[in-house]
């Protein structure tokens, strides 16, 4: 097994697991596919783990119900995870649409007991994930929501980060994959 490295919480420490996090349609699977290949990195969706365990899948609306209790499956699958002392990538979120639609934040809770040892916050431009969004699911998202649903999932991923001194790297867009890959390149040792 690899050895990550923590630099910029101003904390040593080994990176075991980078929480890569944005709303749907921002590219995490996109970007998480390219780690795999680039790092030799094994990658899991929340989602996925979910799934598996709870033995339902989730609707295209993308509009979630039972988030809290989600998350205890979840947790069991990360703990089976890291029980085999990988390195790994999560791909999930800070926030979730709940079944009415609303923004709601994913219990704090559930970040602490992940214990991730690093975040990187995937963004990008409102337009683009609706028109991505548009072309996989068949839905329309008017980009106001878009653009909410993601300022929300920056500003827990921040208060989530300092809370569990932990570095976050919040990319740009596509055009800065390169930097964001770097950001989890250099913490290997």
């Amino acid at each position: 097994m690899r050895e990550w490295v923590v630099h910029e919480s101003g904390i040593g420490g080994i990176v075991r697991m980078v929480f890569v996090s944005g709303v749907h349609g921002v590219g995490k699977s996109y970007f998480c596919d390219i780690l795999k290949k680039r790092l030799n990195i094994s990658s899991h969706t929340a989602s996925s783990l979910i799934t598996e365990r709870k033995k339902a899948r989730f609707s295209t609306d993308k509009h979630v119900a039972d988030i809290d209790i989600n998350q205890l499956y979840l947790l069991e699958a990360v703990k089976e995870l890291k029980d085999r002392d990988e390195e790994f990538l999560l791909d999930g979120h800070f926030c979730l649409l709940d079944q009415t639609g609303k923004i709601t934040r994913i219990p704090l809770e559930t970040f602490i007991r992940l214990s991730p040892d690093a975040i990187v916050l995937l963004t990008e431009s409102p337009a683009i994930i609706a028109k991505r969004r548009k072309e996989r699911d068949g839905v329309e998202h008017p980009i106001v929501d878009i653009k909410a649903f993601q300022d929300e999932e920056l500003k827990y991923a921040q208060e989530v980060a300092e809370l569990l001194h932990i570095p976050l790297k919040v990319s740009s867009g596509s055009s800065d994959i390169e930097n964001t890959i770097e950001f989890i390149r250099d913490r290997r040792r």
